[in-house]
């Protein structure tokens, strides 16, 4: 009996005992629990041996440079905010008329003034043949040459001097309905030009220009604006035979290729008009047509002259108001090389001396 106490006894001693141990066990770190930190630092692919166990491959991601601690910082709101917070705006232009991009205007070029040292060369009129060449082929203008509005003039009996003239302006604007007459200069050409090489005879040349663009509405004989463009020596390399011409023709084609844009669109701001040039019955012939972007089926208006006002104290033409309203007529048929045929489609009493218009606005 009392050897069966003794051994419960020490049982029970035991039983404290270990439950004593496995208490302290807990307070200790775990044996791989320490070691798989040192596995968590290491780049993926490395490999460690930890004390008892069998080697264990590194899974975790290498871990980033900057620390946790600074994410917040290399956030870069305030540099995006510019990229995202609004859409690119989109370049502007001055907003015109719809009818003012479909029709083209008549355009007279004068000779250009030569004020180079080269007074012996046609310095002058290759600058207003070149123009007249680059706003034909922008499609946005009709050009025409000083000489067929000349006899157009002498044939109805108007006499003039020069065409620079304001009434002579007025004039052609009243009857033939140009809208603007195109005048300039040409300096500061210079030529420099070389031979290719010490052995050969062929000639190289550059050369450098300026040219003046005046632009001046018809309408009232007022000088608009004026342009001026510059040739860079280094684009206007030239050899050969004729080398010192060519390089000349070049540098005022950069000269004019610099104006050109800004150029179209003060011509573009000048309002659309056209003139009557005879009265059958219904048919209303006027002095626009295929060339002045004019369509069959197109509706124009056509209005009293209307009366130019003139600056009480700087007097100088303000320009032209609208007059009252006559009738309109609708686009028929296109003849010539720009004129057109009309048919009456409401009001009455049209006269040679009344405005057209387009209906488009």
């Amino acid at each position: 009996m009392i050897r069966d106490q003794r051994y419960i006894l020490f049982i029970f001693i035991c039983l404290i005992a270990f439950l004593l141990l496995l208490t302290a066990c807990s307070s200790l770190p775990l044996i791989g629990k320490k070691k798989e930190e040192k596995v968590d630092k290491l780049p993926e692919g490395k490999t460690v041996t930890v004390e008892g166990m069998e080697k264990i491959k590194g899974v975790n991601p290498p871990k980033p440079e900057s620390p946790p601690s600074k994410k917040p910082s290399s956030q870069p709101a305030p540099k995006k905010e510019p990229e995202t917070k609004v859409a690119p705006r989109p370049f502007y232009s001055p907003s015109l008329p719809f009818f003012q991009v479909g029709f083209r205007r008549k355009v007279v070029i004068l000779d250009f003034e030569n004020k180079t040292t080269y007074k012996d060369e046609k310095i002058g009129e290759s600058v207003a043949k070149r123009l007249s060449d680059k706003l034909e082929a922008t499609q946005r203008v009709v050009t025409l040459d000083r000489t067929v509005i000349s006899e157009m003039f002498h044939r109805e009996g108007f006499t003039f001097e020069s065409l620079i003239d304001p009434p002579v302006m007025k004039r052609a604007y009243q009857s033939l309905g140009i809208q603007a007459f195109v005048s300039g200069t040409v300096t500061d050409v210079s030529i420099l030009s070389s031979k290719a090489s010490e052995t050969s005879d062929e000639e190289v040349a550059f050369a450098t220009a300026k040219v003046e663009i005046r632009l001046i509405d018809a309408s009232t004989g007022n000088l608009l604006k004026s342009f001026i463009g510059r040739s860079p020596i280094f684009g206007t390399k030239e050899s050969g035979e004729y080398s010192r011409s060519k390089a000349v023709i070049k540098a005022i084609d950069f000269s004019l290729d610099e104006i050109l844009e800004p150029f179209l669109r003060q011509i573009d701001l000048l309002d659309w008009t056209t003139t009557i040039a005879k009265i059958e019955g219904d048919n209303v012939y006027v002095n626009a047509g295929k060339l002045s972007g004019l369509r069959i089926g197109d509706v124009l208006q056509i209005f009293e002259p209307g009366q130019e006002i003139i600056h009480p104290t700087a007097k100088f033409s303000l320009g032209w108001t609208t007059g009252q309203l006559k009738g309109a007529i609708r686009v028929s048929e296109l003849f010539g090389v720009d004129a057109a045929i009309g048919k009456v489609v409401q009001g009455q009493g049209f006269s040679l001396n009344d405005v057209v218009k387009s209906t488009i606005r």
